[in-house]
C-alpha cells in the first residue's frame, strides 16, 4: 500500500509542475474551457485504476464479481448515467466503502455486503455512486486550474479516502490537503442523494433503504474507525437523513421491494471469507434456520453449507447443497456450490460433468466456466481450461483474475508464449508495467515464426511503453 501512496504523492505533485506540457497523455478536452472530455476521464480512469490494483487487495470471487457487474448494469437503466462502460473493483476489506471514479470505475469493499442487511441499502450506495458518475461531479469540480491538474487530484482524492482512514496525513503540499480531504462538495452530495434515490426506487427498491443506510452510518459518528471509513469520503449530517426520509413519505406506498436472494447468498460467501472464526458463524447460522424470510433462510442454510466444506465436512457440506437445489432446482449459485464442493474434495471428474451440462445450457456464464476450467486443471486436462478462459478473456479483457488464471493453464499446457502474453496483460492491469514488459520481450523471443503474433506482441510493448512516459512525465 505504500508503493501505492507513493504514485499518488507523485502524480498530484507532478500534476501541479507539468500538466501543460503531456502531450502524450490522453486528451482531456479544452483547457480554456476547463472542461474534461468523457474520453479523458475514461482513459485517465482506467491509468488510476490500473495503478491502484498495483497494491490493492482485490477480492477475486467469480459468484460475488458477477453480481455486482449484473446488479450495476441492472440499476444503471433507470440511472442518467450514459457512458456505461464500467470496471469493477472489489475489495476484499471488511470496512463499509464504496466509490466511483471518473470514466466508470465503481468500487466496494466487501465490507458492504457484511454490513448492509438488505439488498435496497446496498442498491442505495451504488445508486448514489451512479448519480456521481452522471452529474459527472469530477469535472464540474474544476475552477482555474487545467483539466488534467483538477483529474489527477481528483483521482487522487478517490484513491487516498478508499485505503487511508487520514488522508491529511500523506499529504506534502498544504494547498491540496482542502482538496484531498473531501472528495465531493455539500452540494454534490445532496446532488447524489436525490438522484440516486430517485434510481432506487424507479429501481423498484424499498424508498427507505437510502434512510436507512445513512442511520447505519451515522451511528458510528461518534465513533469513527476504520471499519466504517465510508464516512470519510461521504459525511452524513443530520439534514441529509431528514431530507432522505421527506422523500420516502413521497413516494408511493407499494408492498413488494425488490429484495433478491442472490444478495442474501453474496452476503453469506462474504461471512464465510470474512470470518475469523468459522465455529461461531456456523452457530450463526444454524440459529437462523428458523428465520421465517424465506431469502434468509435460503442463504444461512447454504452458508452453511459453505462453512462445512470450509472444515472439509463434504459429507454434510454437499447433503445441505442437494438439499437446497431441490427447493431451487434453477438457482445457478446453489448449482456452482456443487462443483465447488467437489473441487475442494479433489472429485474433478464429478466437478467436470456438472459443469459441462450447465454450460451447455447457460452457455458463457462466467462462474461455471471459471469452476469448470479449475476442474479441468484439476483433472490434469489444462488445455481444455485454456480454451475456456481465452474465452473469459474475450468476456472479461479488462479483469486481472482471468488473465492470472489463463497464464496458469497455458504454463500447465506448454503454451509459453501464451503464457508470457496473458501474464503480460496482467501485469498491465495491474500496474506493473516493468514486468509486463520482461513477459512481453520473453515472448517475442519465441515468435520468431509467428510473424501476426510477433506484430500483436510489439505493438503491445508499444502501448506499454506510451504508458510508462505518460507517468514519467507526470513524475
Amino acid at each position: 500500500m505504500k508503493k501505492y501512496l507513493f504514485l499518488v504523492l507523485l502524480f498530484l505533485f507532478g500534476a501541479l509542475t507539468n500538466s501543460q506540457n503531456n502531450d502524450s497523455l490522453p486528451s482531456l478536452g479544452d483547457a480554456s474551457s476547463g472542461s474534461i472530455s468523457l474520453s479523458g476521464e475514461y482513459d485517465l480512469g482506467r491509468l488510476w485504476l490500473s495503478l491502484f490494483r498495483s497494491s490493492a487487495k482485490e477480492y477475486t470471487d467469480p459468484i460475488t464479481k458477477s453480481y455486482v457487474k449484473d446488479f450495476i448494469y441492472r440499476i444503471s437503466e433507470t440511472s442518467e448515467v450514459r457512458d456505461r462502460r464500467y470496471e469493477f473493483i472489489i475489495l476484499d476489506d471488511p470496512s463499509i466503502n464504496a466509490f466511483a471514479a471518473p470514466g466508470g470505475i465503481i468500487g466496494i469493499n466487501t465490507g458492504m455486503f457484511l454490513k448492509t442487511q438488505t439488498e435496497g441499502q446496498f442498491a442505495s450506495v451504488m445508486c448514489h455512486e451512479l448519480a456521481h458518475l452522471s452529474q459527472r461531479h469530477y469535472a464540474r469540480s474544476q475552477q482555474n486550474s487545467s483539466p488534467l491538474t483538477n483529474a489527477l487530484i481528483l483521482l487522487g482524492s478517490v484513491a487516498t479516502a478508499v485505503v487511508t482512514a487520514n488522508p491529511q496525513a500523506i499529504l506534502i503540499a498544504p494547498a491540496l490537503i482542502q482538496q484531498l480531504a473531501t472528495n465531493y462538495t455539500r452540494e454534490n452530495e445532496r446532488e447524489a442523494d436525490r438522484i440516486g434515490f430517485r434510481n432506487l426506487v424507479n429501481a423498484g427498491f424499498d424508498p427507505k433503504s437510502q434512510s436507512q443506510m445513512f442511520q447505519i452510518l451515522q451511528k458510528t459518528q461518534g465513533n469513527i474507525n476504520e471499519e466504517y471509513s465510508y464516512l470519510f469520503t461521504h459525511p452524513i449530517p443530520k439534514e441529509r437523513i431528514t431530507d432522505a426520509r421527506i422523500r420516502e413519505t413521497k413516494t408511493d406506498d407499494q408492498r413488494i421491494y425488490r429484495n433478491s436472494l442472490e444478495f442474501y447468498l453474496v452476503k453469506a460467501r462474504v461471512e464465510v471469507s470474512n470470518s475469523k472464526n468459522l465455529n461461531s458463524l456456523k452457530s450463526f447460522f444454524l440459529t437462523n434456520l428458523k428465520n421465517e424470510n424465506k431469502n434468509i433462510y435460503l442463504s444461512k442454510k447454504y452458508g452453511l453449507s459453505l462453512v462445512l466444506k470450509e472444515q472439509k465436512n463434504y459429507q454434510e457440506s454437499f447433503k445441505i447443497a442437494e438439499e437446497l437445489l431441490k427447493e431451487n432446482p434453477s438457482n445457478l449459485i446453489f448449482q456452482t456450490n456443487i462443483i465447488e464442493i467437489h473441487l475442494a474434495e479433489g472429485n474433478s471428474l464429478e466437478a467436470i460433468s456438472l459443469g459441462e451440462k450447465l454450460l451447455e445450457i447457460h452457455s458463457d456464464n462466467f462462474s461455471i466456466s471459471y469452476f469448470l476450467a479449475k476442474a479441468y486443471v484439476l483433472n490434469g486436462s489444462p488445455e481444455k481450461a485454456e480454451e475456456i478462459l481465452i474465452n473469459l478473456s474475450k468476456e472479461n479483457p479488462k479483469d486481472p483474475s482471468v488473465w492470472y488464471e489463463l497464464a496458469e493453464a497455458q504454463g500447465l499446457a506448454g503454451n509459453i508464449i501464451g503464457l508470457h502474453r496473458s501474464r503480460a496483460e496482467y501485469f498491465i492491469l495491474t500496474g506493473r508495467y516493468d514486468s509486463a514488459i520482461y513477459q512481453l520481450r520473453e515472448g517475442l523471443k519465441l515468435s520468431k515464426n509467428f510473424f501476426e503474433v510477433r506484430e500483436s506482441i510489439i505493438s503491445k510493448l508499444e502501448q506499454v511503453y506510451k504508458t510508462k512516459r505518460s507517468l514519467k512525465d507526470l513524475t
